[in-house]
């Protein structure tokens, strides 16, 4: 029991307790949710959706890394490096983020996993660095976490959520980046609605 106990301590330490979730903004059945870390400064967010769709359509919109700059707020560059499977990709993401900040990108691993019939979780997490070099004149991301889950409500709604964690690096307040990740999660998932229904 005492091995359990400090187990749990250890991993709640390493994690950071979180509070409860905070909704930031709401229209067009778009919902963004903030909440605090006691590990950090930087808030993790959640957004969800929901849209008249398919969980196949959904998840081949969200698995094409070529395509996810047309979509995705100020983000002037996506791509895939690699398709280890069906269900693992590889990629790359440039932000654009106002002046005077410098740009952002980082490459990711996307693993896919179907959780039951028509619902799909994505878990995002940092790939390795080496498969593409950063720009100059923007700062890596490379401390980061989170995942997309797809969940068919009924035959004609999808319900999408985002959830998401990052350290951007370099100096930039955290008051500034806890207004974009609100800011930027809504356009962005406005975009996505948008192209889900059409």
């Amino acid at each position: 029991m005492k091995i359990v106990f400090l187990f749990c301590l250890y991993l709640s330490g390493f994690l950071g307790f979180s509070q409860e979730w905070e909704l930031k903004r709401s229209a067009n059945n778009i919902q963004v949710y903030t909440r605090e870390l006691d590990s950090t400064n930087i808030n993790e967010y959640k957004a969800v959706l929901r849209a008249n769709t398919s969980a196949e359509k959904a998840l081949k919109i969200l698995t094409n890394g070529d395509n996810l700059k047309s979509w995705n707020h100020k983000t002037p560059e996506s791509e895939i490096l690699q398709k280890i499977s069906e269900n693992e990709y590889i990629f790359y993401m440039k932000s654009d983020l106002p002046w005077p900040l410098s740009d952002r990108d980082h490459i990711c691993r996307v693993t896919v996993n179907e959780l039951g019939f028509n619902t799909y979780k994505l878990n995002i997490s940092p790939a390795d660095p080496s498969f593409t070099t950063a720009e100059k004149n923007a700062i890596r991301i490379d401390n980061f976490s989170g995942f997309w889950l797809i969940n068919t409500i009924d035959d004609n709604t999808v319900e999408i959520t985002q959830q998401m964690y990052g350290d951007p690096k370099g100096v930039i307040p955290a008051w500034l980046v806890n207004s974009l990740i609100t800011s930027f999660p809504f356009h962005s998932f406005e975009n996505l609605k948008e192209i889900l229904e059409n």
